[in-house]
C-alpha cells in the first residue's frame, strides 16, 4: 500500500510541474479509448499452478498534459489451473496514468495502473495492486492507432504476491484526432 501510495504522489508531482502547450499550438487530441487482450503469463512462485492466460482489457485516458495521460482502465484476467489449485477470474478497476515519448508517428510509452483486483477463485477477495506497463502507439489511419504493450501485474495479498505478464495489443481511438 505504501508503494501505491508512493507511486501517485510521484505522479501528482509530475502532472504538477509538466509545462502545458502553448496558445500558438493547439491541442489536436484530448481523448483516448483503447481495447486490448492478450496471453498473460503467471511468474513467480504460481506459475507452476496456472497455463497461460488470457486477458481482455479497456481503458479511457485524459490529456493533462502535453504529454502525460490519466485515466481509468479494467479488464476481465482469466487463469487454468494445473493441478489441485482452483481456476483465478479477475477483475481489475484501476486508476491509469502513460507518459507519451512522442505524440505522432509511433508513440512509445510508459504507464502504470493501480487500484483494487477483484479476485475469484476458491474465495472471493479484493486486493490492491499495481500494473506498470510499456507500450508503443502505431497509427493506423485518422484517429484510430494499434496499441502494442507489456504490463506486468503485481497483487499484493496477504501471503504472497500474485504476479503475472501480459502481452497484450488491440485498437485504440482518438475521437477529437484532427490534423495540425
Amino acid at each position: 500500500m505504501k508503494r501505491l501510495g508512493l507511486l501517485a504522489t510521484a505522479l501528482l508531482l509530475f502532472v504538477a510541474t509538466s509545462p502545458e502547450e502553448g496558445t500558438a499550438q493547439t491541442r489536436y487530441w484530448q481523448h483516448q479509448l483503447y481495447f486490448n487482450g492478450g496471453p498473460q503469463f503467471v511468474t513467480g512462485e504460481q506459475a507452476d499452478a496456472y497455463k497461460t492466460g488470457l486477458a481482455i482489457d479497456g481503458g479511457y485516458y485524459y490529456r493533462a498534459s502535453r504529454s502525460f495521460f490519466i485515466g481509468v482502465a479494467g479488464g476481465y484476467h482469466q487463469f487454468t489451473s494445473e493441478g489441485g489449485a482452483p481456476d483465478v477470474d479477475i477483475i481489475p478497476v484501476h486508476l491509469a496514468a502513460k507518459y507519451n515519448f512522442s505524440l505522432t508517428g509511433v508513440q512509445p510509452y510508459i504507464g502504470a495502473e493501480g487500484g483494487p483486483y477483484f479476485i475469484n477463485a476458491a474465495e472471493n477477495s479484493t486486493e490492491i495492486g499495481i500494473a506498470p506497463r510499456l507500450g508503443l502507439r502505431i497509427p493506423l489511419s485518422r484517429g484510430f492507432d494499434l496499441d502494442l504493450n507489456v504490463k506486468y501485474n503485481v497483487i499484493f495479498q496477504e501471503n504472497d504476491e500474485f504476479t503475472y505478464v501480459g502481452f497484450n495489443g488491440g485498437p485504440a481511438y482518438i475521437p477529437s484526432r484532427r490534423a495540425r
